[in-house]
Protein backbone atom coordinates (compact mmCIF):
# COMPACT_ATOMS: atom_id res chain seq x y z
CA UNK A 1 0.00 0.00 0.00
CA UNK A 2 0.99 3.41 -0.66
CA UNK A 3 0.51 5.96 1.45
CA UNK A 4 -1.42 9.41 0.67
CA UNK A 5 1.76 11.56 0.09
CA UNK A 6 2.61 9.96 -3.24
CA UNK A 7 -0.32 10.43 -4.54
CA UNK A 8 0.12 13.70 -6.24
CA UNK A 9 3.19 12.33 -7.94
CA UNK A 10 1.12 9.23 -8.79
CA UNK A 11 -1.57 11.64 -10.46
CA UNK A 12 1.88 13.43 -12.27
CA UNK A 13 2.76 10.85 -13.37
CA UNK A 14 0.08 9.01 -15.61
CA UNK A 15 -0.16 12.36 -16.90
CA UNK A 16 3.20 11.73 -18.00
CA UNK A 17 2.37 8.71 -19.71
CA UNK A 18 3.90 6.34 -17.81
CA UNK A 19 21.87 -0.37 5.34
CA UNK A 20 21.20 -2.03 8.43
CA UNK A 21 23.26 -2.17 11.18
CA UNK A 22 24.36 0.77 10.78
CA UNK A 23 28.28 1.36 9.24
CA UNK A 24 27.29 -1.95 7.26
CA UNK A 25 27.17 -0.31 4.37
CA UNK A 26 28.37 -0.07 0.79
CA UNK A 27 32.00 1.49 0.95
CA UNK A 28 33.06 3.13 -2.65
CA UNK A 29 36.76 4.42 -1.74
CA UNK A 30 39.92 3.77 -0.03
CA UNK A 31 40.18 6.47 2.03
CA UNK A 32 37.89 7.90 4.79
CA UNK A 33 37.50 11.26 3.39
CA UNK A 34 37.82 11.68 0.05
CA UNK A 35 37.80 15.04 -2.26
CA UNK A 36 34.99 15.03 -4.74
CA UNK A 37 35.04 18.64 -6.28
CA UNK A 38 37.09 20.54 -7.98
CA UNK A 39 39.48 21.42 -4.96
CA UNK A 40 41.64 24.22 -7.37
CA UNK A 41 38.65 26.04 -7.47
CA UNK A 42 38.32 28.67 -4.91
CA UNK A 43 37.06 31.50 -6.69
CA UNK A 44 33.92 32.59 -8.45
CA UNK A 45 31.20 31.79 -5.70
CA UNK A 46 27.90 33.64 -5.29
CA UNK A 47 29.41 35.02 -1.96
CA UNK A 48 26.94 33.87 0.31
CA UNK A 49 29.19 30.91 1.68
CA UNK A 50 31.51 31.30 3.70
CA UNK A 51 33.22 27.89 4.65
CA UNK A 52 35.62 26.63 2.37
CA UNK A 53 34.54 23.09 2.29
CA UNK A 54 31.55 20.86 2.60
CA UNK A 55 32.07 17.26 3.76
CA UNK A 56 29.50 14.67 2.85
CA UNK A 57 29.08 11.14 4.46
CA UNK A 58 27.51 8.75 2.13
CA UNK A 59 28.01 4.93 1.59
CA UNK A 60 30.21 4.90 -1.44
CA UNK A 61 29.26 2.64 -4.53
CA UNK A 62 27.61 3.60 -7.62
CA UNK A 63 25.82 6.75 -6.01
CA UNK A 64 28.94 8.29 -5.10
CA UNK A 65 29.87 8.70 -8.19
CA UNK A 66 26.90 9.70 -9.33
CA UNK A 67 26.41 12.44 -6.58
CA UNK A 68 30.06 13.82 -7.71
CA UNK A 69 29.18 13.96 -11.00
CA UNK A 70 25.46 15.56 -10.58
CA UNK A 71 25.74 17.52 -7.23
CA UNK A 72 29.42 18.02 -5.91
CA UNK A 73 31.42 18.94 -8.80
CA UNK A 74 28.71 21.75 -10.35
CA UNK A 75 28.67 23.35 -6.72
CA UNK A 76 32.35 23.34 -6.01
CA UNK A 77 32.48 25.25 -9.55
CA UNK A 78 29.85 27.53 -8.89
CA UNK A 79 31.16 28.03 -5.00
CA UNK A 80 34.04 27.82 -5.17
CA UNK A 81 33.71 24.97 -2.22
CA UNK A 82 35.69 22.06 -1.78
CA UNK A 83 33.23 19.39 -1.73
CA UNK A 84 34.56 16.30 -0.17
CA UNK A 85 32.93 12.59 0.66
CA UNK A 86 33.44 11.10 3.51
CA UNK A 87 32.11 7.00 4.96
CA UNK A 88 28.88 7.36 6.44
CA UNK A 89 27.65 5.72 9.79
CA UNK A 90 24.93 7.18 11.32
CA UNK A 91 25.41 5.63 14.92
CA UNK A 92 28.55 8.34 14.85
CA UNK A 93 25.83 10.99 15.30
CA UNK A 94 25.12 10.43 18.82
CA UNK A 95 29.03 10.61 18.88
CA UNK A 96 28.99 13.56 17.39
CA UNK A 97 25.78 15.34 20.12
CA UNK A 98 28.57 14.11 22.72
CA UNK A 99 31.20 15.84 21.30
CA UNK A 100 29.17 19.01 20.11
CA UNK A 101 31.14 18.80 16.72
CA UNK A 102 30.58 16.73 13.70
CA UNK A 103 33.10 15.48 11.19
CA UNK A 104 30.69 15.63 8.71
CA UNK A 105 28.16 18.56 7.28
CA UNK A 106 25.98 16.41 5.54
CA UNK A 107 25.09 12.92 5.72
CA UNK A 108 23.13 10.64 2.91
CA UNK A 109 20.41 9.11 5.47
CA UNK A 110 17.13 7.05 5.10
CA UNK A 111 13.87 7.60 6.05
CA UNK A 112 13.80 5.71 9.05
CA UNK A 113 17.45 7.00 10.51
CA UNK A 114 16.13 10.47 9.23
CA UNK A 115 12.88 9.78 11.74
CA UNK A 116 15.11 8.60 15.11
CA UNK A 117 17.80 10.72 14.76
CA UNK A 118 15.82 13.88 14.34
CA UNK A 119 14.03 12.60 17.67
CA UNK A 120 16.84 12.35 19.71
CA UNK A 121 17.74 15.99 18.70
CA UNK A 122 20.67 15.26 16.83
CA UNK A 123 19.94 16.50 13.17
CA UNK A 124 20.42 20.82 12.41
CA UNK A 125 16.42 21.94 11.50
CA UNK A 126 16.89 23.64 8.32
CA UNK A 127 16.57 27.53 7.52
CA UNK A 128 13.73 28.98 5.40
CA UNK A 129 15.12 29.37 2.90
CA UNK A 130 16.37 25.84 2.34
CA UNK A 131 14.51 24.85 -0.34
CA UNK A 132 12.08 21.92 0.94
CA UNK A 133 11.21 18.74 -2.18
CA UNK A 134 7.78 18.01 -2.00
CA UNK A 135 8.25 13.72 -1.94
CA UNK A 136 9.88 14.13 1.16
CA UNK A 137 7.07 13.47 3.81
CA UNK A 138 6.15 16.62 5.93
CA UNK A 139 6.98 15.17 9.21
CA UNK A 140 10.42 15.27 8.28
CA UNK A 141 10.69 18.43 5.68
CA UNK A 142 12.56 20.81 8.20
CA UNK A 143 15.20 18.25 8.52
CA UNK A 144 16.39 16.69 5.20
CA UNK A 145 15.64 17.59 2.03
CA UNK A 146 16.84 16.43 -1.88
CA UNK A 147 17.95 12.70 -2.04
CA UNK A 148 16.79 9.88 -3.82
CA UNK A 149 14.41 6.85 -3.73
CA UNK A 150 14.32 3.32 -4.27
CA UNK A 151 12.67 0.34 -4.30
CA UNK A 152 14.77 -2.36 -3.15
CA UNK A 153 13.17 -6.24 -4.47
CA UNK A 154 14.10 -9.64 -5.94
CA UNK A 155 16.96 -9.05 -8.02
CA UNK A 156 16.78 -13.10 -10.14
CA UNK A 157 18.67 -14.90 -12.96
CA UNK A 158 16.06 -14.63 -15.49
CA UNK A 159 17.70 -17.90 -17.25
CA UNK A 160 16.54 -20.11 -14.63
CA UNK A 161 13.19 -20.68 -15.43
CA UNK A 162 9.83 -18.96 -14.12
CA UNK A 163 11.16 -15.15 -12.94
CA UNK A 164 10.19 -14.96 -8.94
CA UNK A 165 6.86 -12.55 -8.58
CA UNK A 166 6.75 -12.01 -5.28
CA UNK A 167 8.03 -12.46 -1.50
CA UNK A 168 6.62 -16.07 -1.46
CA UNK A 169 8.60 -17.16 -4.54
CA UNK A 170 11.69 -15.73 -2.68
CA UNK A 171 10.97 -18.33 0.46
CA UNK A 172 10.41 -20.95 -2.33
CA UNK A 173 13.34 -23.33 -2.48
CA UNK A 174 11.55 -26.24 -3.75
CA UNK A 175 9.70 -24.29 -6.78
CA UNK A 176 13.03 -22.23 -7.35
CA UNK A 177 15.87 -23.83 -6.12
CA UNK A 178 18.94 -21.89 -6.18
CA UNK A 179 21.22 -19.85 -3.30
CA UNK A 180 18.81 -16.62 -2.22
CA UNK A 181 21.57 -13.43 -1.16
CA UNK A 182 20.89 -11.75 1.93
CA UNK A 183 22.45 -8.75 3.55
CA UNK A 184 24.77 -8.65 6.39
CA UNK A 185 23.41 -5.86 7.67
CA UNK A 186 19.64 -5.05 8.68
CA UNK A 187 17.77 -4.09 5.76
CA UNK A 188 14.10 -5.51 4.86
CA UNK A 189 14.62 -9.30 5.37
CA UNK A 190 11.87 -9.82 8.58
CA UNK A 191 9.39 -7.47 6.28
CA UNK A 192 10.23 -9.92 3.45
CA UNK A 193 9.53 -13.38 5.29
CA UNK A 194 6.01 -11.23 6.89
CA UNK A 195 4.97 -10.48 3.24
CA UNK A 196 5.85 -13.82 2.14
CA UNK A 197 3.97 -15.51 5.06
CA UNK A 198 0.70 -13.55 4.21
CA UNK A 199 1.10 -10.23 6.45
CA UNK A 200 -0.29 -7.26 3.93
CA UNK A 201 2.35 -4.22 3.56
CA UNK A 202 0.07 -2.00 5.68
CA UNK A 203 0.07 -4.05 8.50
CA UNK A 204 3.89 -5.18 8.67
CA UNK A 205 4.68 -2.54 11.69
CA UNK A 206 5.42 -3.38 14.29
CA UNK A 207 7.27 -6.51 13.49
CA UNK A 208 5.54 -9.90 14.75
CA UNK A 209 9.90 -10.65 15.33
CA UNK A 210 9.05 -13.95 16.48
CA UNK A 211 6.69 -14.94 13.08
CA UNK A 212 9.30 -13.27 10.85
CA UNK A 213 12.38 -15.20 11.57
CA UNK A 214 10.35 -18.63 11.93
CA UNK A 215 10.13 -17.64 8.47
CA UNK A 216 13.38 -16.99 7.54
CA UNK A 217 14.60 -20.48 9.05
CA UNK A 218 12.63 -22.15 6.03
CA UNK A 219 15.85 -20.36 3.90
CA UNK A 220 18.45 -21.16 6.60
CA UNK A 221 19.89 -23.79 4.13
CA UNK A 222 19.61 -21.90 1.13
CA UNK A 223 21.23 -18.22 1.73
CA UNK A 224 24.62 -17.00 0.36
CA UNK A 225 25.40 -13.41 2.90
CA UNK A 226 26.65 -10.76 1.22
CA UNK A 227 28.48 -7.13 2.57
CA UNK A 228 27.28 -5.07 -0.25
CA UNK A 229 25.01 -4.62 -2.78
CA UNK A 230 27.69 -4.63 -5.19
CA UNK A 231 28.65 -8.19 -4.18
CA UNK A 232 25.13 -9.40 -4.44
CA UNK A 233 25.13 -8.26 -7.65
CA UNK A 234 28.56 -9.75 -8.23
CA UNK A 235 26.68 -13.43 -7.19
CA UNK A 236 23.80 -12.94 -9.28
CA UNK A 237 26.10 -12.07 -12.55
CA UNK A 238 28.45 -14.96 -11.65
CA UNK A 239 25.35 -17.22 -11.31
CA UNK A 240 26.37 -18.14 -7.37
CA UNK A 241 22.98 -17.71 -6.54
CA UNK A 242 19.38 -17.49 -8.17
CA UNK A 243 18.35 -14.55 -6.67
CA UNK A 244 18.99 -11.68 -4.08
CA UNK A 245 17.14 -8.50 -2.09
CA UNK A 246 18.63 -5.83 -3.95
CA UNK A 247 18.12 -2.43 -5.08
CA UNK A 248 16.45 -1.29 -8.42
CA UNK A 249 19.61 0.57 -9.63
CA UNK A 250 21.90 -2.48 -8.99
CA UNK A 251 20.28 -4.79 -11.26
CA UNK A 252 19.52 -1.90 -14.22
CA UNK A 253 23.54 -1.72 -14.25
CA UNK A 254 23.57 -5.53 -15.32
CA UNK A 255 20.88 -5.25 -17.71
CA UNK A 256 22.59 -3.02 -19.26
CA UNK A 257 25.46 -5.05 -19.36
CA UNK A 258 23.61 -7.92 -21.00
CA UNK A 259 23.31 -9.99 -18.41
CA UNK A 260 20.61 -12.25 -18.13
CA UNK A 261 19.15 -10.82 -14.91
CA UNK A 262 15.24 -8.72 -14.02
CA UNK A 263 13.92 -7.32 -11.01
CA UNK A 264 10.57 -8.01 -9.90
CA UNK A 265 8.47 -4.69 -8.71
CA UNK A 266 5.94 -6.24 -7.31
CA UNK A 267 5.91 -5.52 -3.42
CA UNK A 268 9.27 -3.96 -3.78
CA UNK A 269 10.26 -1.58 -0.97
CA UNK A 270 10.21 1.68 -1.47
CA UNK A 271 11.81 3.78 0.38
CA UNK A 272 13.55 7.24 0.47
CA UNK A 273 16.96 8.44 1.14
CA UNK A 274 17.53 12.13 2.04
CA UNK A 275 20.59 14.51 3.02
CA UNK A 276 20.65 15.68 6.79
CA UNK A 277 22.43 18.08 8.28
CA UNK A 278 24.12 17.29 11.95
CA UNK A 279 23.79 19.30 14.46
CA UNK A 280 27.47 20.67 15.02
CA UNK A 281 27.74 20.36 11.72
CA UNK A 282 30.88 22.54 11.51
CA UNK A 283 30.13 24.31 7.63
CA UNK A 284 26.02 24.40 8.03
CA UNK A 285 26.26 26.92 5.60
CA UNK A 286 28.31 25.17 2.72
CA UNK A 287 25.52 21.89 4.10
CA UNK A 288 22.71 24.22 3.37
CA UNK A 289 24.01 25.74 0.07
CA UNK A 290 24.70 22.23 -1.31
CA UNK A 291 20.72 21.23 -0.40
CA UNK A 292 19.80 24.06 -2.12
CA UNK A 293 21.74 22.95 -5.32
CA UNK A 294 20.80 19.34 -4.89
CA UNK A 295 17.29 19.75 -4.73
CA UNK A 296 17.12 21.25 -7.69
CA UNK A 297 15.36 19.77 -10.60
CA UNK A 298 17.92 19.95 -13.33
CA UNK A 299 20.54 18.32 -10.68
CA UNK A 300 17.69 15.60 -9.61
CA UNK A 301 16.97 14.86 -13.10
CA UNK A 302 20.66 13.52 -13.83
CA UNK A 303 21.22 12.02 -10.86
CA UNK A 304 18.30 9.76 -11.50
CA UNK A 305 19.60 9.56 -15.05
CA UNK A 306 23.09 8.16 -13.99
CA UNK A 307 21.53 5.72 -11.10
CA UNK A 308 17.86 5.02 -11.68
CA UNK A 309 16.78 5.67 -8.90
CA UNK A 310 14.24 8.44 -8.64
CA UNK A 311 13.91 11.73 -7.62
CA UNK A 312 12.36 13.58 -4.51
CA UNK A 313 11.65 16.87 -6.57
CA UNK A 314 8.77 15.53 -8.81
CA UNK A 315 9.79 17.97 -11.01
CA UNK A 316 12.50 16.35 -12.29
CA UNK A 317 10.50 13.53 -13.78
CA UNK A 318 9.38 16.18 -16.43
CA UNK A 319 12.97 16.21 -17.55
CA UNK A 320 13.43 12.30 -17.95
CA UNK A 321 12.54 10.15 -21.12
CA UNK A 322 9.56 7.69 -20.21
CA UNK A 323 12.68 4.74 -20.99
CA UNK A 324 14.74 6.04 -18.35
CA UNK A 325 10.86 7.03 -16.13
CA UNK A 326 10.53 3.24 -16.58
CA UNK A 327 13.30 2.07 -14.65
CA UNK A 328 12.27 4.08 -11.47
CA UNK A 329 10.65 3.68 -8.68
CA UNK A 330 8.39 6.67 -8.58
CA UNK A 331 6.91 4.78 -12.12
CA UNK A 332 5.81 1.31 -10.36
CA UNK A 333 4.24 2.74 -6.98
CA UNK A 334 1.16 1.10 -7.53
CA UNK A 335 2.85 -2.27 -6.45
CA UNK A 336 5.11 -1.30 -4.09
CA UNK A 337 5.15 -1.64 -0.43
CA UNK A 338 5.84 1.79 1.33
CA UNK A 339 8.29 1.03 4.23
CA UNK A 340 6.49 3.38 7.79
CA UNK A 341 9.86 4.75 8.52
CA UNK A 342 8.37 5.92 12.26
CA UNK A 343 7.63 1.98 12.58
CA UNK A 344 10.67 0.80 11.68
CA UNK A 345 12.65 3.72 13.53
CA UNK A 346 11.01 1.80 16.84
CA UNK A 347 11.46 -1.08 15.68
CA UNK A 348 15.17 -0.88 13.98
CA UNK A 349 17.69 -1.63 17.79
CA UNK A 350 15.82 -4.72 18.61
CA UNK A 351 15.08 -5.94 14.87
CA UNK A 352 19.10 -5.39 14.12
CA UNK A 353 19.84 -7.56 17.03
CA UNK A 354 17.49 -10.48 16.41
CA UNK A 355 18.90 -10.40 12.59
CA UNK A 356 22.17 -10.61 13.91
CA UNK A 357 21.65 -13.28 16.01
CA UNK A 358 20.03 -14.93 13.27
CA UNK A 359 23.29 -14.74 10.84
CA UNK A 360 25.23 -15.94 13.58
CA UNK A 361 23.77 -19.13 13.42
CA UNK A 362 24.01 -19.65 9.83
Amino acid sequence: MVRSWMGAAAKRRSSWHSRSLVGAALVGCAGMLVACGDSGSTSGGSGTVKSDRVVFADYGGTTRAARKQAFLNPFSRAEGVRAISADADPAKLVLFGESRRADWDLIDMDGWDVDRFMRRGLLKKLPPDVTRVDLVPKTYRDYATAGYNASTGIGYRSDRGDAPRSWGDFFDAARFPGKRAVPSFTYFMAEAALLADGVSCDRLYPLDLDRAFAKLDTIRDDVLVYDSFGQAVQYLAQGSVAMALVPNSRISVLEEQGLSVGFSWDDAFFTWTAAAVPADAPDADAAFALLNAMAEPEAQAEFSRLTKYGPMNSEALELLDDETREQMPNTHLDTACEIDNEGLSADFDKYSERYQKWLAQN
